[in-house]
């Protein structure tokens, strides 16, 4: 993510999705990005609509021109409008490679069902399925100056770092953001407080702090790698790792983070989120990235 020069954003014609084009279209004015919308259209209507002699296709590229219009960051940035009909993962992970994106964004909103509950069935999809990154937007989301059509105020993006090859890869591409939003960075890192009976408590204190002070020299060479010119600040808490970390992302006056975490390819084991990633993304009331792959 060195540089963006096309962004997807996926719409489905609800408010989290119209808030997720606000912040594609803003991010892709800060960066001169091409914007493309997509909305997937289930294949089962249009089959019903086709019987009865309707091109909803041509009805639904209206209402999505009709929805972006009403978008003034989309409307303002003349975006590329795509209907395609088929299953909403497999359109928008086929649409981002086929368009180049270098980013796919998407809305949060909750949905029936225990693992769909926090963000939705189809952004659940597509984080499992990308092989491009993702941004994740949740519903109240809001730019920090609303007067604007851009990402102005943002900041400072945050880099969840595990010292995994993803999240290294991530912090690269944390450290890309930061320079396009033209704000600071932070790299976090979470010692995962560990539960003991009390007589071992001095024990296990002990070896979180001595993990704390490796973590810290294991960091400086993240932080020397993303480069001299960006302001970077070095944060090792303890505790829940999911809480922490939407802890430190929760916005504040004067203070409007985007976090990246990262994640593997498709493909290789473990690539869709993990319960750690999983459970930051049901926490988060900001944006989350989330980078796929070691390569940028």
């Amino acid at each position: 993510m060195t540089a963006l020069r096309s962004i997807l954003a996926g719409v489905d014609f609800s408010e989290p999705s119209r808030v997720a084009l606000d912040l594609a279209a803003r991010l892709g004015r800060q960066c001169g990005a091409a914007l493309h919308v997509v909305h997937a259209e289930d294949p089962l209507l249009t089959a019903a609509a086709r019987h009865h002699g309707i091109d909803l296709s041509s009805d639904t590229l209206a209402e999505l021109r009709a929805f972006v219009e009403r978008t003034p960051a989309a409307h303002a940035c003349t975006p590329r409008l795509h209907v395609v009909v088929g299953r909403a993962v497999d359109v928008l992970c086929d649409a981002a490679g086929q368009h180049e994106a270098d980013v796919t964004v998407v809305g949060s909103h909750g949905m029936s069902g225990a693992t769909r509950l926090f963000f939705g069935s189809t952004t659940e999809g597509v984080l499992r399925a990308a092989s491009r990154p993702v941004l994740v937007v949740p519903s109240a989301w809001a730019p920090a100056r609303i007067d604007s059509l851009d990402l102005q105020g943002m900041g400072p993006v945050l880099a969840a770092v595990d010292f995994a090859e993803g999240s290294l890869a991530a912090a690269a591409a944390a450290a890309a953001l930061a320079r396009i939003l033209r704000t600071s960075m932070e790299v976090v890192h979470v010692v995962a407080a560990r539960r003991v009976p009390p007589r071992w408590q001095a024990y296990a204190d002990a070896a979180v702090t001595e993990r704390g002070a490796a973590a810290r020299r294991d960091l400086a060479p993240v932080v020397e790698s993303v480069g001299a010119d960006l302001a970077v600040r070095v944060r090792v808490e303890t505790g829940s790792v999911p809480h922490v970390l939407a802890e430190i992302a929760a916005p504040a006056p004067g203070r409007h983070p985007i976090l990246v975490l990262g994640r593997r390819p498709r493909g290789e084991r473990g690539a869709s989120p993990g319960p750690t990633a999983t459970r930051v993304l049901s926490l988060a009331s900001v944006p989350v990235l989330v980078h796929v792959g070691a390569d940028l």
